[in-house]
């Protein structure tokens, strides 16, 4: 890895910041698919020492954003087809999930905050803030999943949740000319199904974005694959 991404970073720092700016260097493709990353090279870059970076990486590796190949060493997570399905048709069922538990309770001040996530998406999107678009529309359901009150679920939820981002942010970059505009219709059409208390309809919606973001996805993979 020869060029520059990271800033260095204050030792008193270096627990908490590590681990999120590599993940969030992946996410928004500052470090792309294939990528090698070496404990020398990024301990380099942050000014810090080799300890931290190679438990970021361990911790990547468990979110499924790095790949350890044994006696190669570790690389930014390539996703196949099959990688696609098993991401979103998992996020999918737990979505749905959340939809079923959280619709009979979702309050009038809940209803605001869903609106008020989908207004800022707006506003990313004039912008063209792909990154910040990226982290409000995983906002958006992950505000219906904690109001499901299933811990296990939830947590299900978030271990997947890193995976969508880099793919939904490459998604936008990619097909930037219609798919940055496609998050703000979709959320409204579930918010106003959740607002009827029609957790049917809500679901439909869910499993037909879904659906429909993973041949995106598989598009890409074509169209845009990664350096042998």
């Amino acid at each position: 890895m020869k060029q520059i991404v990271f800033d260095k970073i204050a030792p008193s720092t270096v627990k908490h910041r590590v681990v999120d700016l590599i993940r969030d260097a992946i996410i928004r493709g500052d470090l792309p698919s294939g990528e090698h990353l070496t404990e020398v090279d990024l301990a380099k870059q942050m000014a810090v020492s080799r300890a931290p970076i190679r438990e970021a990486l361990r911790q990547l590796e468990l979110e499924g954003l790095i790949t350890n190949f044994p006696n190669r060493g570790c690389f930014v997570t390539v996703f196949t087809d099959q990688d696609v399905k098993e991401v979103f048709s998992l996020r999918a069922a737990l979505e749905s999930m959340a939809i079923e538990s959280a619709t009979s309770h979702l309050t009038a001040a809940d209803f605001r905050a869903l609106r008020e996530i989908v207004e800022a998406q707006q506003q990313a999107i004039r912008a063209r803030r792909l990154d910040e678009l990226t982290k409000l529309d995983m906002r958006f359901h992950e505000y219906i999943c904690i109001k499901a009150d299933n811990r296990r679920m939830l947590k299900a939820w978030y271990a997947q949740s890193a995976q969508c981002q880099m793919l939904m942010n490459r998604r936008f970059r990619i097909l930037s000319d219609y798919t940055p505009g496609t998050v703000t219709g979709d959320h409204t059409a579930i918010l106003n199904a959740l607002k009827r208390r029609d957790s049917a309809t809500a679901i439909k919606l869910t499993k037909s974005i879904s659906a429909r973001v993973q041949a995106e996805l598989i598009e890409i993979l074509q169209l845009d694959p990664v350096p042998a």
